[in-house]
């Protein structure tokens, strides 16, 4: 199991001795924790791609980079939990063990009846999102003008950061593709309620794809706004958090279960696929005509302009049509910043975590397809969003403070982006230098830091067997492009010869006779000439 690293002589070796011989070894059977994974070097490189292109646009916007601990206390981030206010649901959490006072909501210490300070070991938890942790980044900063009233709901400071990095999330059941630990890329205004932010960061959605790699035609930003349904429940009589949550919760599976299985589970239930009864909310065929009339006439309609007119002719309250006049603000942002309504479009059909945004909400849908492992046509769908999420900071200091942001899911982006082929990584592997004589070890290390001063990544081979094949395989595996040979004979005549690794791997399925394709691919120059020939070839093999 282990042949393909090392090449498995002395784990053969091993595993045909004894049990009471390996026993004294103490060896450990290597594994992963479950839902956890190795990343390879080209999804890492990948990986990185996406944040720095992403990253250079978030500063261009003027977003600063921040980055917050891994573990917090399990209360700040407990409270900010999209469905459960218990900390064991999804998170990754643990005592501390060190025991600290505890403190009451203006940061004094807690004391006992005999005035000793109360001390605990407090729980403790792996970030499950980076939204939780700048929640409490801004309420730590503003805490004291807080207590002190010298900050108020009126006049919250601007706050605006980007940050990337591992999330965590204990997710019982694991569907493919899924895992406990992955990297998200955020970035959020904080202190602004005005909905031109809510423009800005479709913009950035938007230029940050493109910047990754993807082209125009590849996505769509599509908006909506939760006042728009919620105006609507509530103009039905769906009046209440525990009501409305109910619904929107069946309204958000519209895109797993279609319209009429979002008609079966406001009305009287369903059955799915699976032959399982799912019970229904039992609501008035009136009201559930009307919401999935609202879904289904707006599902079809995409021109901004075009929705803004339909918006327009419905009555269904204050809220409504504050909702309507949000988006028409943003539509004025977004014309005067020259985007067209093929790139971001207002879809009053859009459920997206409606149950904890407060206002305009945002998804990217790739148009991109990839084939299943079963050779199936797939659609890629949404690859990112985020929205307005006003109740951000009230839970920890008790005020209401307006925000606005958006995430990239890094991981499930670059695991799409490497299904469809949209993009490649554009980085180099290093240059291979074959080492043939150990004698020849201190030339070895010359052409290498010649290769490097100009820039071009190289790597000396070190492994243990030196046959030739050997460090061919090693460099085939690990995608080198080129491989730079030189024995002593072609040392003694100032020659190098270059085998074109990259142009053979396209090749080998060509050119079916050795020597033909060892000709076509090995091209000899002198040593003095070596890093121009090299730039040369790396050049033309992209």
């Amino acid at each position: 199991m282990s042949s393909n690293l090392f090449g498995g002589t002395y784990f053969k070796a091993l595993f045909t001795m004894p049990f009471f011989i390996i026993s004294r070894f103490k060896l450990l059977y290597p594994r992963k924790i479950k839902g956890f994974r190795d990343i390879p070097p080209a999804n890492m490189q990948l990986r990185m791609k996406i944040i720095e292109a992403a990253s250079s646009v978030y500063e261009l916007f003027g977003f600063k980079h921040y980055e917050t601990p891994i573990l917090e206390y399990a209360e700040m981030l407990g409270k900010f939990l999209p469905d459960t206010d218990s900390v064991e649901e999804g998170v990754y959490s643990f005592r501390n063990p060190e025991p600290e006072p505890l403190y009451d909501y203006t940061g004094k210490e807690l004391r006992d009846e005999n005035d000793h300070v109360i001390m605990e070991n407090q729980f403790l938890a792996l970030r499950y999102d980076l939204t939780a942790p700048l929640a409490r980044l801004y309420s730590e900063d503003i805490f004291m003008g807080v207590i002190k009233n010298q900050i108020v709901s009126s006049n919250p400071p601007l706050f605006r950061r980007y940050q990337y990095g591992p999330v965590f999330r204990f997710e019982a059941k694991l569907d493919p593709g899924r895992f406990r630990e992955f990297w998200q890329l955020d970035f959020d205004t904080v202190g602004s309620a005005d909905v031109a932010t809510d423009a800005e960061a479709t913009i950035i959605l938007a230029e940050a794809l493109q910047k990754i790699g993807l082209n125009k035609e590849d996505f769509t930003v599509k908006i909506n706004n939760r006042k728009l349904l919620k105006g609507l429940l509530a103009s039905a009589g769906v009046v209440g958090d525990e009501s409305e949550t109910a619904v929107l919760r069946v309204l958000d599976k519209v895109d797993k279960i279609g319209i009429n299985g979002v008609e079966g589970e406001l009305g009287k239930g369903r059955e799915d696929l699976s032959g399982a009864y799912i019970n229904g909310l039992n609501l008035d065929s009136n009201f559930v005509n009307k919401i999935t009339g609202f879904l289904e006439k707006f599902s079809l309609l995409s021109g901004r302009l075009e929705v803004l007119t339909e918006l327009s002719k419905i009555e269904a309250g204050e809220l409504f049509t504050e909702g309507l006049s949000e988006l028409e603000k943003i539509n004025l942002f977004l014309e005067s910043s020259g985007y067209p309504e093929s790139l971001i479009e207002f879809s009053p059909a859009l459920v997206r975590g409606m149950g904890y945004y407060t206002g305009p909400v945002f998804e990217v849908e790739s148009s991109l397809t990839y084939k299943d492992s079963k050779g199936k046509t797939r659609k890629v769908g949404s690859i990112c969003g985020g929205g307005r999420y006003d109740g951000l900071v009230e839970k920890i200091v008790g005020m209401r403070v307006p925000a606005t942001g958006a995430s990239i899911g890094v991981d499930r982006l670059a695991e799409l982006l490497t299904l469809t082929g949209a993009i490649s990584t554009g980085k180099v592997n290093p240059v291979l230098i074959v080492a043939f004589d150990a004698g020849l070890m201190h030339e070895y290390q010359k052409i290498a830091s010649e290769l490097r001063s100009v820039g071009i990544a190289t790597e000396v081979y070190y492994g243990m067997n030196k046959n030739l094949k050997k460090q061919l395989g090693y460099a085939d595996k690990n995608a080198h492009p080129l491989a730079v040979l030189m024995g002593s004979d072609e040392y003694e005549k100032g020659i190098v010869t270059l085998r074109d690794l990259r142009a053979g791997a396209i090749k080998s399925d060509e050119i079916k006779d050795k020597e033909e394709w060892k000709k076509s691919l090995q091209f000899e120059c002198s040593r003095t000439d070596l890093v121009t020939s090299v730039k040369n070839l790396l050049e033309k093999s992209r």
